[in-house]
Formats: structure tokens, C-alpha cells, sequence
């Protein structure tokens, strides 16, 4: 009796979970998206119709968008130098969390942590992605190597509303074509 207990338990869990999940991906199903094709290389990604192009400022960055309250996608497109023609995207996980904090820290930003970082495919492609925050942000990122030119997409969002962009960090992310 008390298996048979636990047994309805687990699918009374279960579909609760279910429930809400299709509650939270309702919500994304509600808003629509449009394609936005690089124009330093051959790549597109979806961006929530609601979001603002926003000027590209420096050399390697070549989308921008922004919400109302300041979540944005950004790409950057950098040549890979001939040097490292057969770099393999994979070698992005050899430095240590703490030697990627230092060049994040390096750069400007304060009190990083790493979240998690490693290796997926997006559509077929060997992609590196890095999960961080620091006091204030979230940053999703990844990085692929295409025709010699590596791409970063980099979602970023105040860390308080994580849970509610992570929909919208996923399709423009796996939207990465």
C-alpha cells in the first residue's frame, strides 16, 4: 500500500511539473521573434520582436539588442588569426574557472563567479558556452569557430530576473544558425 502511495505521489509531482511548465513556455510561446542576419559573418540568430536594435559600438560587435528593462543580446565576430587555423573550439575549456575570472575581472568586470561552462552542439556545431555572474548580471555566452571567424552570442540580464529571461536566453541561443 504504502509503494502504491508513493507511486501516485510521483505522478501527482510529475504532472504538476508539467503543468507548469507548459504555463512558463506558454508564456514565450506569446511572443514572437524575428531572424537578424550578421553582417561580419555568415550567421543569424532570433531576437524577441519587442527588443531594440541599439548602435553596435567597437570594432568586433555586431548586433545589439535591448529590452525596456535592460536585458540585451550581443554578438561579437572576431577574425581567428591564421596562426591558429586548426584551433579547435574545445581548447576554450582547458584554463581553470579561476583563470577565466581573472580575464573577466581583467577586463572590467567585478566580483565574477562561474556558474558552469563546457562543451554542446547548437545545430551541429561544436559550441563553447560559459554561464557567469557578477554582483548584478547574468551571462549566458557562447562561442562557435565558423569559415575563420569565432562568434559570440552573449545574452545578459539582471540576476534577479534570470528565471524569467531563461526561456528567451534559450531560444536566442539555440537559435544561433
Amino acid at each position: 500500500m504504502n509503494l502504491n502511495k508513493k507511486s501516485i505521489n510521483m505522478r501527482i509531482f510529475t504532472l504538476i511539473i508539467m503543468i507548469t511548465a507548459c504555463i512558463h513556455n506558454e508564456s514565450i510561446s506569446q511572443t514572437t521573434f524575428k531572424t537578424i542576419r550578421g553582417s561580419k559573418a555568415i550567421y543569424s540568430i532570433s531576437v524577441p520582436k519587442n527588443y531594440q536594435s541599439k548602435e553596435a559600438v567597437g570594432a568586433n560587435i555586431d548586433i545589439k539588442y535591448v529590452n525596456s528593462e535592460g536585458a540585451s543580446i550581443v554578438t561579437v565576430v572576431k577574425k581567428v588569426p591564421s596562426s591558429f587555423s586548426g584551433f579547435d573550439i574545445s581548447a576554450m575549456t582547458n584554463p581553470s574557472d579561476y583563470e577565466v575570472v581573472q580575464q573577466l575581472e581583467s577586463n572590467g568586470m567585478q566580483n565574477v563567479t562561474i556558474i558552469k561552462r563546457g562543451m554542446i552542439l547548437i545545430n551541429g556545431i561544436h559550441t563553447y558556452y560559459a554561464y557567469y555572474q557578477d554582483l548584478e548580471n547574468y551571462y549566458h555566452t557562447i562561442n562557435q569557430i565558423r569559415k575563420g571567424k569565432l562568434i559570440n552570442v552573449t545574452y545578459t540580464c539582471n540576476y534577479s530576473k534570470k528565471e524569467t529571461y531563461m526561456p528567451y536566453i534559450f531560444r536566442v541561443i539555440n537559435s544561433l544558425k
